[in-house]
């Protein structure tokens, strides 16, 4: 019913929509290398050994880019007749794809200056190289050193400006990932148990996957498995560790890893073995009757490098239509090469129906806790690809349920003062504000401090804080914990997704796609939880407030599933 209340709304969003998304897949570059990166202040630099693997990403422009932007819009409103005619690979690259004469050039020009290449894809959009550091220095013309990020692997720069090959000029659009600010990005916080109360039934004294369906009121899926969600990772997990928990909550979905690039799937050993572990325990326990996880695995020596192959991968193979993303950068530390290569990647992922859901970052009002490091101005900022207006962002919350685990009340995640982290949430500084957020000609955002006129995340909610934790296996941690962060409140939204889209498919109807534009129509509506408790600020950083409505911590706050599903199937 709250859909077709606002088709009227819907018709008047597609043209404004497509103008927005045309603006951001085809955004001038000031440089093809990453000019707007600020190089690293006061950090120790060390010469990279000219044998330090490396993998980079070539960028080719879309050859319509205001025509996939006006096609996404159009796909992904009911009121238009092309609604749910979503594209396959072939025909988004037959339509809109980079042109196929310049990305066979490239491709050549690559092989024979020695660097590995990634496989072809339909979109030819992008193309992945590997090879040395030594190798990337000759073919550049610059030298490289590394620096410590304090937890986030190593980070890259250059020693002197880089020199873009005469053989290339033309046809290259940009290059992610010569120089990179940190090759890890997970946004999971644990919190010791001895520091922290036990909640819920599950072992680790967190929540169990029961208790996250009851409080959320998430349906059983009735139907047969048809749905897989794709889980995009830096790393590879420990099978056993899937196995211990699937075993405890009586659960058995599919589970299969998939190296991008040549990336080897064995288990990392360190964090992103726990996020990985995290991510596909918390879409399994939301829906157990998920058909399959894919979990694609980039090691790429840059967080922006391996985030747009993975895509790249995931929208060329197409056997996902939920995708789910826990990690995030700030938009300006990733700089606009790179998120200019993830909206293209995006915009073909819309093209194509599949639904992307982001964390919408650990570090409140701030961003990411590396801004010391990476020598971003202090103040406001916001995750990248959270901030992406292609994606679903999610904020996190402190869940609180009743004796008999049904939901009692929810506020901001907004532990700093106790070194447990707050919730993302803010204003992009690169997008502007997309039509869905935008009713009656005002912001949904103004009324609790957000933007006007850029992007404003997160746009919906589930539970972050760690001390509200939800409990998954973990023998690298030790075995059985409670583990939080938006890291979890992005999968449980891929798992409830994969529910509603299977309600949709044994309807007879298309799956949900490009989510946001139906979001932003019954968001208002009683079957979200609307959080008016709490902020995201930090120690130096007076962040944003929940209020009544949307606002820039929880967007339109957690779901009621049962509410909501009959009204995205009907």
């Amino acid at each position: 019913m709250h859909l077709s209340l606002s088709l009227a709304r819907r018709l008047t969003l597609t043209v404004s929509i497509a103008a927005l998304l045309a603006c951001g897949a085809g955004r001038a570059q000031a440089s093809v290398f990453e000019s707007d990166l600020a190089a690293p202040a006061g950090a120790a630099l060390t010469p990279l050994a000219d044998s330090a693997p490396m993998q980079v990403v070539l960028t080719l422009p879309l050859h319509d880019a205001a025509g996939a932007a006006a096609f996404v819009a159009e796909v992904s409103d009911p009121a238009s007749p092309q609604y749910g005619h979503y594209l396959t690979p072939a025909e988004f690259g037959a339509r809109f794809g980079a042109d196929q004469v310049a990305y066979e050039y490239v491709r050549a020009w690559a092989g024979s200056a020695g660097f590995i290449v990634s496989p072809r894809t339909a979109a030819r959009t992008t193309i992945t190289l590997s090879g040395s550091a030594g190798l990337f220095a000759k073919v550049f013309s610059t030298s490289f050193a590394s620096f410590d990020t304090q937890g986030h692997g190593l980070g890259r720069t250059v020693l002197r400006a880089p020199t873009l090959p005469s053989a290339l000029s033309g046809y290259v659009q940009s290059i992610v990932g010569l120089v990179s600010n940190a090759q890890y990005a997970p946004l999971i916080h644990i919190v010791p148990a001895s520091v922290r109360p036990a909640v819920g039934t599950g072992l680790g004294g967190g929540y169990a996957p029961s208790d996250i369906r009851k409080a959320y009121n998430i349906p059983a899926q009735t139907s047969a498995p048809s749905e897989t969600v794709a889980l995009f990772e830096q790393g590879g997990y420990e099978p056993s560790d899937i196995s211990t928990y699937d075993e405890n909550y009586g659960l058995s979905v599919p589970v299969t890893a998939i190296g991008v690039n040549g990336s080897s799937t064995a288990p990392t050993g360190n964090t992103i073995e726990v996020e990985a572990a995290l991510d596909i325990d918390a879409v399994g326990g939301v829906n157990p009757k998920t058909k399959q996880i894919l979990v694609y695995e980039d090691t790429a020596s840059s967080f922006s490098a391996a985030l747009v192959g993975a895509l790249t991968q995931i929208a060329g193979d197409d056997m996902a239509k939920v995708v789910s993303i826990s990690y995030g950068l700030d938009e300006k530390s990733q700089g606009r090469n790179a998120v200019n290569a993830e909206n293209t990647v995006l915009t073909e992922l819309a093209a194509q129906g599949q639904t992307v859901f982001v964390s919408a970052g650990d570090g409140g009002a701030s961003g990411t806790q590396i801004d010391n490091i990476i020598a971003l101005k202090p103040g406001k900022n916001v995750e990248d690809p959270g901030s992406q207006p292609l994606v679903t962002c999610v904020g996190g919350t402190t869940l609180n349920v009743t004796s008999t685990e049904t939901w009692k009340s929810e506020t901001v995640w907004d532990e700093w003062s106790k070194k447990g982290g707050a919730t993302g949430g803010g204003i992009s500084v690169y997008w502007p504000i997309p039509s869905y957020q935008v009713s009656n000609g005002v912001s949904v955002a103004t009324a609790n401090g957000g933007s006007a006129s850029f992007r404003n995340v997160p746009d919906l909610a589930a539970v972050g804080d760690p001390y509200t934790g939800y409990s998954i296996y973990s023998a690298y941690e030790g075995g059985w914990l409670a583990i939080g962060g938006t890291s979890l409140s992005s999968p449980l939204w891929a798992g409830m997704m994969s529910i509603i889209n299977a309600g949709r498919v044994a309807g007879g109807l298309p799956r949900e796609g490009y989510f946001d534009p139906s979001l932003y129509t019954f968001s208002p509506q009683p079957d979200f939880h609307d959080i008016k408790s709490g902020n995201n600020s930090t120690t130096n950083v007076k962040g944003f407030k929940a209020g009544t409505g949307y606002d820039n911590v929880t967007g339109w706050g957690s779901v009621n599933l049962g509410k909501i599903l009959p009204v995205l199937t009907e």
